[in-house]
C-alpha cells in the first residue's frame, strides 16, 4: 500500500513538472500555439493532476481504515498487553473504568480493578473475534474486592473508539464466551452491563449479534 502511494505522489510531480516543462516548450516554440490552446492544454493538464490527488487521498483512507482494523479477519493486536494502576494498553488502545459505576440500579463510588488477563484468555478472545467476523479491540479482566453485585453498569474508556462504531462485549462464563448487553457507545466509551466480574473481550464487528461461543 505504501509503495501505491509512493507511485501515485511521483505521478503528481510528474504531472506538475510536466506543466512547468509545457509551458516552457511552448514559449520556445518556433511555431507557438495560441493562448487559447495552451489555457486548454493547462487545464487538461491540472484536471489530470486533480485526479492524481484524489487517488492519493483515497489511498490514505483505504490505509488509514486498515490500520483502525474496522470488522473481518480477526485481530492483529499483541497477544500481550500491559497494565497497571487500573488500566490495560492493548496495542496502543488504553482500557480503564470510564465513569461512576452503577451498583444494583443505584450511582455508587465503587472502583474496579481492571488488568490485563492471562495469555490464554487473549488467545480465545482473538479465536472468538475472528469467529464473529470482527477484530478485538481489547481484553481485560474486571474485580471489586470487598464489593459484591447483582448488576452492575459500568463506563468503560476504550480509546479509538468512535460513534457509530458497533463494538461487541463478551465475558469469560464457564469455559464459554457470553455475549453482555452494551448500553451505549459513543467516543471512547462503551457502556457495559455486567452481572459478575471476569475477562471481557471488546471486539469491532460489521453489524451487532447475539453470539455466544
Amino acid at each position: 500500500m505504501k509503495k501505491i502511494i509512493a507511485l501515485a505522489l511521483a505521478s503528481v510531480l510528474f504531472v506538475t513538472s510536466s506543466i512547468c516543462v509545457f509551458a516552457a516548450d511552448e514559449v520556445s516554440s518556433v511555431q507557438s500555439p495560441t493562448p487559447k490552446e495552451i489555457m486548454e492544454k493547462l487545464e487538461e493538464l491540472e484536471k489530470e493532476n486533480a485526479e492524481l490527488r484524489k487517488s492519493i487521498s483515497d489511498l490514505t483512507k483505504a490505509v488509514q481504515a486498515s490500520n483502525r482494523g474496522g470488522g473481518g479477519g480477526g485481530s492483529s493486536k499483541p497477544s500481550a498487553p500491559t497494565s497497571g494502576g487500573n488500566y490495560v494498553n492493548f496495542g496502543g488502545t488504553m482500557t480503564y473504568q470510564g465513569g461512576k459505576i452503577e451498583i444494583n440500579g443505584g450511582r455508587s463510588n465503587v472502583t474496579f480493578t481492571i488488568k490485563a488477563p492471562a495469555g490464554g484468555t487473549i488467545t480465545s478472545a482473538n479465536s472468538l473475534a475472528g469467529k464473529v467476523g470482527g477484530s478485538l479491540v481489547s481484553c481485560i479482566e474486571t474485580s471489586s474486592p470487598g464489593v459484591a453485585f447483582s448488576t452492575a453498569k459500568v463506563n468503560f474508556f476504550l480509546a479509538g473508539v468512535q460513534p457509530g462504531d458497533n463494538i461487541a462485549v463478551y465475558q469469560a462464563q464457564g469455559g464459554s464466551w457470553v455475549q453482555l448487553p452494551v448500553v451505549e457507545i459513543r467516543k471512547d466509551h462503551v457502556v457495559v452491563n455486567m452481572t459478575r466480574h471476569g475477562s471481557l473481550a471488546f471486539i469491532r464487528v460489521p453489524v451487532m449479534a447475539s453470539i455466544t461461543q
